[in-house]
């Protein structure tokens, strides 16, 4: 064996990547061997590419995916604006799931672990008038954390242009989700993220429209907690509406009154509206 013809075990034993990772990275186009046995279909490899095999292994724990590896690897400035667009995102990837994981501990260590899981407070409870919002809106599809993270995103970029950064536009209300879509699976569905404006607005995103929201009679409470424990106050509305008699006419409303950039996470202040008629 000469050391510029490595076996794949050999060169797997090397790089620490297993047989099967290195199976995948050639099949992507991501680490090519130099030589394949025509007979046989084993792998060799050069020297000259274990350090792209480390690369590999240590961006893959960092939870980078193949296309941002071949994206990084790429480059020969490790420094460029483009890589430092991949780190920016996936520190804050990392970040968000570092929270998720206390969250996890803090569940998991306490002495009512379920009773801790579905903790929330639901305060004013009303069946209330709600008028027309004049908004800018957008919508998406998918996991509903990610779209709507995306979408909150969008319009916050549309309302601080410079055609609307004049003092002329101003947000008169909190930031909402309209859940319009019948057709939801584990991934998400068809949401709509509105934000209260007043006035001379400008829209140049395509995908963002300035309209009206009809005004709603609605059953409205506030939930104190976890964006994660939604669900299950969602399910105490039901029941209230029910109990009540009443029947549902409309798509339901959720007003994100706290920045959780700026709130504990048990501390976020929800308020969640279902259209509803007598």
């Amino acid at each position: 064996m000469t050391v510029e013809k490595i076996p794949i075990g050999k060169f797997a034993e090397i790089t620490r990547l297993s047989k099967k990772a290195l199976y995948c990275y050639e099949k992507k186009g991501l680490l090519i061997p130099v030589q394949k046995d025509i007979c046989t279909g084993y792998r060799y490899y050069t020297s000259l590419q274990i350090e792209k095999g480390v690369w590999i292994k240590s961006l893959s724990a960092l939870g980078f995916s193949l296309d941002e590896i071949e994206t990084i690897t790429g480059f020969n400035d490790k420094k460029c604006p483009e890589i430092r667009e991949i780190i920016e995102k996936r520190l804050q990837i990392t970040n968000e799931e570092i929270k998720r994981l206390k969250m996890a501990e803090r569940i998991l260590s306490s002495k009512n672990p379920f009773g801790e899981l579905f903790k929330m407070e639901l305060i004013n409870w009303n069946i209330k008038e709600i008028p027309a919002l004049r908004v800018i809106s957008t919508q998406g599809s998918g996991p509903y954390g990610d779209v709507v993270s995306r979408l909150i995103e969008r319009l916050c970029t549309e309302i601080s242009s410079e055609s609307n950064s004049g003092g002329q536009v101003k947000v008169s209300g909190p930031v909402m989700s309209i859940y319009i879509g019948e057709d939801c699976d584990d991934t998400g569905g068809l949401v709509e993220i509105a934000l209260p404006v007043t006035g001379q607005v400008t829209v140049s995103d395509p995908e963002v429209s300035l309209k009206s929201l009809p005004p709603i009679k609605a059953v409205t409470v506030i939930h104190k907690g976890p964006y994660s424990n939604l669900g299950m106050a969602h399910k105490q509305i039901y029941d209230y509406i029910n109990e009540k008699g009443l029947t549902m006419c409309g798509p339901s409303r959720e007003l994100y009154l706290s920045d959780p950039a700026d709130i504990p996470e048990e501390e976020l202040l929800t308020e969640i509206q279902y259209p509803v008629e007598d």
